[in-house]
Protein backbone atom coordinates (compact mmCIF):
# COMPACT_ATOMS: atom_id res chain seq x y z
CA UNK A 1 0.00 0.00 0.00
CA UNK A 2 1.45 3.39 -0.61
CA UNK A 3 2.42 5.53 1.97
CA UNK A 4 0.08 8.37 2.20
CA UNK A 5 1.55 12.39 2.79
CA UNK A 6 1.22 13.40 5.88
CA UNK A 7 0.58 17.28 6.56
CA UNK A 8 2.88 19.42 7.75
CA UNK A 9 3.33 20.75 11.25
CA UNK A 10 0.71 23.31 12.25
CA UNK A 11 1.98 26.88 12.64
CA UNK A 12 0.24 29.40 14.20
CA UNK A 13 -0.21 31.88 11.73
CA UNK A 14 1.47 34.89 13.36
CA UNK A 15 3.89 33.12 15.19
CA UNK A 16 7.64 34.61 15.55
CA UNK A 17 9.77 34.67 12.07
CA UNK A 18 13.04 34.12 13.33
CA UNK A 19 11.26 31.09 15.04
CA UNK A 20 10.04 29.48 12.04
CA UNK A 21 11.99 31.02 9.20
CA UNK A 22 12.70 28.15 7.68
CA UNK A 23 8.98 27.09 6.93
CA UNK A 24 7.73 30.50 5.45
CA UNK A 25 5.90 29.82 1.90
CA UNK A 26 7.67 32.44 0.91
CA UNK A 27 10.91 32.14 1.48
CA UNK A 28 10.88 35.45 2.96
CA UNK A 29 8.91 38.02 5.07
CA UNK A 30 7.25 39.90 3.29
CA UNK A 31 8.23 43.69 3.60
CA UNK A 32 6.07 45.79 5.49
CA UNK A 33 6.71 49.06 3.31
CA UNK A 34 6.29 48.11 0.89
CA UNK A 35 3.53 46.21 1.52
CA UNK A 36 1.99 49.56 2.66
CA UNK A 37 3.57 51.41 -0.18
CA UNK A 38 1.55 49.75 -2.82
CA UNK A 39 -1.53 49.09 -1.16
CA UNK A 40 -1.49 53.17 -1.08
CA UNK A 41 -0.96 53.56 -4.63
CA UNK A 42 -3.24 50.30 -5.63
CA UNK A 43 -6.10 51.63 -3.30
CA UNK A 44 -6.00 55.28 -5.02
CA UNK A 45 -6.11 53.90 -8.32
CA UNK A 46 -9.02 51.79 -7.34
CA UNK A 47 -11.08 54.85 -6.41
CA UNK A 48 -9.76 56.64 -9.53
CA UNK A 49 -11.30 54.29 -11.59
CA UNK A 50 -14.73 54.11 -9.86
CA UNK A 51 -14.82 57.99 -9.74
CA UNK A 52 -13.76 57.90 -13.91
CA UNK A 53 -16.05 54.81 -14.47
CA UNK A 54 -18.91 57.23 -12.65
CA UNK A 55 -18.16 60.54 -14.71
CA UNK A 56 -17.35 58.76 -18.52
CA UNK A 57 -19.89 56.06 -18.26
CA UNK A 58 -17.59 53.65 -19.83
CA UNK A 59 -19.18 51.25 -17.60
CA UNK A 60 -17.39 47.83 -18.44
CA UNK A 61 -14.35 49.39 -19.25
CA UNK A 62 -14.42 51.18 -16.01
CA UNK A 63 -15.71 48.26 -14.42
CA UNK A 64 -12.46 45.89 -15.56
CA UNK A 65 -10.12 48.66 -14.99
CA UNK A 66 -11.87 48.89 -11.30
CA UNK A 67 -11.66 45.34 -10.17
CA UNK A 68 -7.85 45.11 -11.85
CA UNK A 69 -7.30 48.22 -9.53
CA UNK A 70 -9.23 46.01 -6.49
CA UNK A 71 -7.29 42.98 -6.84
CA UNK A 72 -4.21 44.48 -6.83
CA UNK A 73 -5.29 46.01 -3.64
CA UNK A 74 -6.10 42.83 -1.86
CA UNK A 75 -3.19 41.36 -3.12
CA UNK A 76 -1.15 44.08 -1.03
CA UNK A 77 -2.73 44.09 1.98
CA UNK A 78 -2.68 40.64 1.84
CA UNK A 79 1.09 40.89 1.63
CA UNK A 80 1.26 43.61 3.89
CA UNK A 81 -0.92 41.56 6.98
CA UNK A 82 1.47 38.75 5.71
CA UNK A 83 4.65 40.71 7.30
CA UNK A 84 3.35 39.67 10.76
CA UNK A 85 1.08 36.63 9.82
CA UNK A 86 3.77 34.84 7.68
CA UNK A 87 2.61 31.62 8.11
CA UNK A 88 -1.26 32.38 7.31
CA UNK A 89 -1.85 30.21 4.47
CA UNK A 90 -5.36 32.03 3.75
CA UNK A 91 -3.09 35.43 3.55
CA UNK A 92 -0.92 33.38 0.85
CA UNK A 93 -3.48 31.82 -0.78
CA UNK A 94 -5.26 35.22 -1.17
CA UNK A 95 -2.58 37.52 -1.84
CA UNK A 96 -1.16 34.85 -5.01
CA UNK A 97 -4.83 34.55 -6.53
CA UNK A 98 -5.35 38.21 -6.35
CA UNK A 99 -1.74 39.24 -7.70
CA UNK A 100 -2.46 36.44 -10.45
CA UNK A 101 -5.67 37.09 -11.44
CA UNK A 102 -5.95 41.09 -11.25
CA UNK A 103 -3.91 41.59 -14.26
CA UNK A 104 -6.73 40.31 -16.39
CA UNK A 105 -9.42 42.39 -15.59
CA UNK A 106 -7.26 45.17 -16.83
CA UNK A 107 -6.25 43.97 -19.79
CA UNK A 108 -9.81 43.27 -20.59
CA UNK A 109 -10.82 47.12 -19.91
CA UNK A 110 -7.62 47.34 -22.59
CA UNK A 111 -9.56 45.68 -24.94
CA UNK A 112 -12.80 47.81 -24.91
CA UNK A 113 -10.54 50.87 -24.94
CA UNK A 114 -9.39 49.63 -28.33
CA UNK A 115 -12.56 48.48 -29.57
CA UNK A 116 -13.87 52.22 -29.11
CA UNK A 117 -10.74 53.09 -30.80
CA UNK A 118 -11.36 51.45 -33.65
CA UNK A 119 -15.30 52.39 -34.10
CA UNK A 120 -13.32 55.80 -33.60
CA UNK A 121 -11.46 55.27 -36.84
CA UNK A 122 -13.08 53.70 -38.86
CA UNK A 123 -13.99 49.70 -39.71
CA UNK A 124 -11.22 49.77 -42.55
CA UNK A 125 -8.32 49.80 -39.73
CA UNK A 126 -9.17 46.84 -37.96
CA UNK A 127 -8.33 43.31 -40.55
CA UNK A 128 -11.63 41.34 -38.32
CA UNK A 129 -14.76 43.37 -37.46
CA UNK A 130 -15.09 44.81 -33.66
CA UNK A 131 -17.71 42.72 -32.64
CA UNK A 132 -15.88 39.14 -33.41
CA UNK A 133 -12.34 40.82 -31.84
CA UNK A 134 -14.21 41.28 -29.13
CA UNK A 135 -16.16 38.30 -28.34
CA UNK A 136 -12.99 36.03 -29.48
CA UNK A 137 -11.03 37.95 -26.80
CA UNK A 138 -13.37 38.20 -23.97
CA UNK A 139 -13.89 34.17 -24.72
CA UNK A 140 -10.22 33.05 -24.25
CA UNK A 141 -9.67 35.21 -21.40
CA UNK A 142 -12.57 33.79 -19.16
CA UNK A 143 -10.83 30.28 -20.04
CA UNK A 144 -7.61 31.80 -18.59
CA UNK A 145 -9.37 33.30 -15.44
CA UNK A 146 -11.23 29.85 -15.55
CA UNK A 147 -7.78 27.86 -15.18
CA UNK A 148 -5.96 30.10 -12.97
CA UNK A 149 -9.01 30.14 -10.49
CA UNK A 150 -9.22 26.46 -10.97
CA UNK A 151 -5.22 25.74 -10.67
CA UNK A 152 -5.03 28.12 -7.77
CA UNK A 153 -8.05 26.67 -5.80
CA UNK A 154 -6.39 23.02 -6.40
CA UNK A 155 -2.72 23.86 -6.08
CA UNK A 156 -3.57 25.58 -2.21
CA UNK A 157 -5.74 22.39 -1.15
CA UNK A 158 -3.02 20.43 -1.74
CA UNK A 159 -0.41 22.83 0.15
CA UNK A 160 -2.64 22.75 3.09
CA UNK A 161 -2.98 19.09 2.94
CA UNK A 162 0.55 17.92 2.75
CA UNK A 163 0.15 16.99 -0.58
CA UNK A 164 1.87 17.73 -4.08
CA UNK A 165 0.76 21.02 -5.95
CA UNK A 166 2.04 19.87 -8.85
CA UNK A 167 -1.47 19.27 -11.17
CA UNK A 168 -3.03 22.15 -9.64
CA UNK A 169 0.10 24.73 -10.17
CA UNK A 170 0.22 23.11 -14.09
CA UNK A 171 -3.42 24.34 -14.73
CA UNK A 172 -2.87 27.57 -13.27
CA UNK A 173 0.59 28.07 -15.53
CA UNK A 174 -1.33 27.23 -18.40
CA UNK A 175 -3.83 30.03 -17.78
CA UNK A 176 -1.10 32.50 -17.11
CA UNK A 177 0.94 31.51 -20.05
CA UNK A 178 -2.22 31.15 -22.54
CA UNK A 179 -2.91 35.09 -21.09
CA UNK A 180 0.45 36.29 -21.94
CA UNK A 181 -0.06 34.43 -25.24
CA UNK A 182 -3.49 36.23 -25.32
CA UNK A 183 -1.43 39.65 -24.73
CA UNK A 184 1.21 39.03 -26.99
CA UNK A 185 -1.45 38.49 -30.01
CA UNK A 186 -2.99 41.59 -28.71
CA UNK A 187 0.15 44.02 -28.98
CA UNK A 188 0.36 42.19 -32.47
CA UNK A 189 -2.91 43.56 -33.02
CA UNK A 190 -2.04 46.84 -32.03
CA UNK A 191 0.76 47.09 -34.67
CA UNK A 192 -1.84 46.68 -37.25
CA UNK A 193 -4.54 49.22 -36.25
CA UNK A 194 -2.83 51.93 -35.12
CA UNK A 195 -0.49 52.61 -38.05
CA UNK A 196 -2.99 52.02 -40.07
CA UNK A 197 -5.12 55.08 -38.33
CA UNK A 198 -1.91 57.12 -37.50
CA UNK A 199 -2.97 60.33 -39.72
CA UNK A 200 -6.20 60.55 -37.62
CA UNK A 201 -4.19 59.31 -34.31
CA UNK A 202 -2.06 62.19 -34.76
CA UNK A 203 -4.59 64.99 -35.78
CA UNK A 204 -6.21 64.35 -32.41
CA UNK A 205 -4.39 64.46 -28.84
CA UNK A 206 -7.28 62.71 -27.15
CA UNK A 207 -6.74 59.81 -29.25
CA UNK A 208 -2.84 60.28 -29.17
CA UNK A 209 -2.73 60.54 -25.31
CA UNK A 210 -5.16 57.12 -25.27
CA UNK A 211 -3.60 55.17 -27.67
CA UNK A 212 -0.31 55.75 -26.29
CA UNK A 213 -1.76 54.80 -22.27
CA UNK A 214 -2.71 51.38 -24.41
CA UNK A 215 0.54 50.73 -25.63
CA UNK A 216 2.74 51.51 -22.35
CA UNK A 217 0.06 49.80 -20.22
CA UNK A 218 -0.05 46.56 -22.71
CA UNK A 219 4.04 46.66 -22.75
CA UNK A 220 3.89 46.53 -18.72
CA UNK A 221 1.43 43.76 -18.78
CA UNK A 222 2.76 41.50 -21.03
CA UNK A 223 6.25 42.23 -19.06
CA UNK A 224 5.04 41.35 -16.16
CA UNK A 225 2.90 38.24 -17.58
CA UNK A 226 6.61 36.80 -18.99
CA UNK A 227 7.92 37.18 -14.99
CA UNK A 228 4.71 34.89 -14.01
CA UNK A 229 5.17 32.70 -16.26
CA UNK A 230 8.66 31.83 -15.66
CA UNK A 231 8.47 31.61 -12.24
CA UNK A 232 5.30 29.52 -11.72
CA UNK A 233 7.45 27.12 -14.39
CA UNK A 234 9.89 26.70 -11.60
CA UNK A 235 7.92 25.94 -8.84
CA UNK A 236 6.68 26.99 -5.58
CA UNK A 237 10.34 27.02 -4.04
CA UNK A 238 11.97 28.02 -7.11
CA UNK A 239 14.49 31.19 -7.37
CA UNK A 240 12.45 33.70 -8.50
CA UNK A 241 9.25 33.35 -6.31
CA UNK A 242 11.38 33.16 -3.41
CA UNK A 243 12.82 36.50 -3.94
CA UNK A 244 10.70 39.34 -2.93
CA UNK A 245 12.81 41.65 -5.09
CA UNK A 246 11.35 40.21 -8.29
CA UNK A 247 7.96 40.58 -7.10
CA UNK A 248 8.13 43.77 -6.33
CA UNK A 249 10.28 44.57 -9.97
CA UNK A 250 8.74 42.13 -12.19
CA UNK A 251 5.03 42.36 -10.92
CA UNK A 252 4.00 45.40 -8.78
CA UNK A 253 6.45 47.59 -10.56
CA UNK A 254 5.28 46.90 -14.06
CA UNK A 255 1.43 46.92 -12.69
CA UNK A 256 1.96 49.98 -11.01
CA UNK A 257 3.47 51.72 -14.26
CA UNK A 258 0.46 50.22 -15.91
CA UNK A 259 -2.53 51.03 -14.24
CA UNK A 260 -1.15 54.70 -13.26
CA UNK A 261 -1.08 55.01 -16.78
CA UNK A 262 -4.82 54.54 -17.28
CA UNK A 263 -5.30 56.62 -14.40
CA UNK A 264 -3.77 59.53 -15.48
CA UNK A 265 -4.36 58.98 -19.20
CA UNK A 266 -7.66 57.11 -19.02
CA UNK A 267 -9.35 56.10 -21.88
CA UNK A 268 -12.45 56.27 -21.11
CA UNK A 269 -12.28 60.26 -20.39
CA UNK A 270 -10.23 61.05 -23.95
CA UNK A 271 -12.42 58.96 -26.13
CA UNK A 272 -15.83 60.18 -24.73
CA UNK A 273 -14.00 63.59 -25.60
CA UNK A 274 -13.09 62.69 -29.02
CA UNK A 275 -16.56 61.22 -29.73
CA UNK A 276 -18.44 64.41 -28.65
CA UNK A 277 -15.56 66.24 -30.79
CA UNK A 278 -17.10 63.75 -33.65
CA UNK A 279 -20.54 64.66 -32.66
CA UNK A 280 -19.69 68.26 -33.18
CA UNK A 281 -18.21 68.06 -36.81
CA UNK A 282 -20.85 65.82 -38.15
CA UNK A 283 -23.32 68.60 -37.10
CA UNK A 284 -21.10 71.59 -37.76
CA UNK A 285 -20.80 69.48 -41.30
CA UNK A 286 -24.20 69.20 -41.72
CA UNK A 287 -25.26 72.68 -40.94
CA UNK A 288 -23.23 73.67 -43.43
CA UNK A 289 -25.06 70.96 -46.31
CA UNK A 290 -27.83 72.86 -44.95
CA UNK A 291 -27.02 76.85 -45.79
CA UNK A 292 -25.52 75.53 -48.95
CA UNK A 293 -22.03 75.60 -48.50
CA UNK A 294 -20.32 72.14 -49.85
CA UNK A 295 -19.26 69.59 -46.90
CA UNK A 296 -15.52 69.38 -47.41
CA UNK A 297 -13.98 65.98 -48.31
CA UNK A 298 -11.14 64.38 -46.48
CA UNK A 299 -9.64 64.12 -50.16
CA UNK A 300 -10.20 67.68 -50.89
CA UNK A 301 -8.75 68.90 -47.54
CA UNK A 302 -5.41 66.46 -48.01
CA UNK A 303 -5.56 68.09 -51.89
Amino acid sequence: MAKMSTPPPYIPPCASYEKYALASSYGYRPSLGVGIFFSICFGLYTFANIYQTFRTRCWWMGLFFSCGAGLELLGWIGRTVAHTCTFSDEINTMQIATLIMGPAYTQSGVYIALWMIVKILGREVSPVPPKLYLLVIFSVDCVCLSLQAIGGGLAGAAFDQGTSTAPGTTVMVVGIIAQLVSGMIFAGFLCIVFPRGASQIKANRSLLLSCIAIVISTTMMNLRGFYRSIELCQGWRGPLITQQGYVIGLDAAPMLIAMGVLAVLNPGMLLRRVEKEQLVEGKAGRGDVEKGSPMRLDSEVKA
